[in-house]
């Protein structure tokens, strides 16, 4: 499993607005620096964004999404990929696909993430992804309260307050493999909780501090797939410590990412700014 190799996803946003790196990875030097860096370690696969879905930004049209894509690719000419994974997160099925075929040209022998935060299942991502079955791919499902992909910059307006957060995520889950075993994929099947998607500050919490319960109940069902953690540079981490020091919040980071690890019993991704994070855990 591909999941022997890799430990992490290491992020890079493409973004003017990003709330995590404020739009340090367009200045040529440091992207370049951050690409070879990752790209050295061969257990981490590089997640690359093009639009910052932080609810406080608008959203990006299609065209202009797919135009900052562009522009990384042109930069990654010069770097080598190899057959590794590379991950696109994107919430536009469509975007993914010209993606993957423009990279492809470029770096043919990758293999692809589609990296999806919306949780929409609908027809047309199943268009998309039916011309990956049984390809090195993977399609990661994130859990959220979201009607809609239009809805996703919003998606802090979809939160269901009341829910029990752990049966919210078993039942989220369940119906995604069902789907997913519809298209004779559910072995391309990633789960993500969406830490800090549509969900409170204490819902967060309760996912972070009973993942093996979590985990139990979905073993029970025999739903058995990968898990994608993302809790790097997360504003809940921030509201819980008081605290926007910097290696103060790294250090929580840690300890929940330790949390979880400990707790799970299912091959597990973690999506970082910093990949040398995984190495301390």
């Amino acid at each position: 499993m591909f999941l022997d190799q890799y430990k992490s996803l290491g992020v890079i946003n493409r973004t003017p607005n990003s709330f995590s790196d404020k739009g340090a990875s367009l200045n040529p030097e440091f992207f370049k620096g951050q690409l070879q860096s990752f790209l050295n370690d061969p257990t981490v696969i590089i997640d690359i964004g093009f639009e910052s879905t932080a609810p406080m930004n608008s959203k990006v049209s299609a065209d202009e999404e797919f135009s900052r894509f562009q522009d990384f690719l042109e930069a990654s000419k010069d770097f080598h990929f190899g057959d590794r994974f590379v991950s696109f997160d994107t919430y536009k099925p469509q975007n993914f696909l010209r993606m993957w075929e423009a990279f492809s040209v470029f770096h043919p022998k990758a293999k692809f993430i589609f990296n999806d935060v919306s949780g929409v299942l609908d027809s047309e991502l199943k268009v998309v992804l039916s011309q990956f079955k049984g390809r090195d791919f993977y399609y990661i499902y994130t859990f959220s309260h979201i009607p809609s992909r239009g809805h996703v910059l919003d998606h802090m307006k979809h939160l269901n307050e009341k829910t029990d957060i752990i049966e919210e995520a078993l039942s989220h889950f369940e119906k995604a493999l069902a789907w997913f075993k519809d298209l004779g994929m559910e072995d391309q099947l990633i789960l993500d909780c969406g830490f800090g998607f549509s969900k409170t500050f204490e819902q967060n919490w309760r996912l972070i501090n009973h993942y093996g319960e979590l985990e139990k109940r979905l073993r029970a069902k025999g739903i058995l797939n990968p898990h994608l953690v993302g809790l790097s540079k997360k504003s809940f981490l921030k509201k819980a410590l008081g605290s926007e020091d910097a290696e103060k919040l790294e250090e929580l980071h840690r300890e929940c990412l330790g949390k979880i690890q400990a707790a799970s019993t299912l091959p597990l991704l973690f999506r970082v700014h910093d990949p040398k994070i995984i190495y301390s855990l």
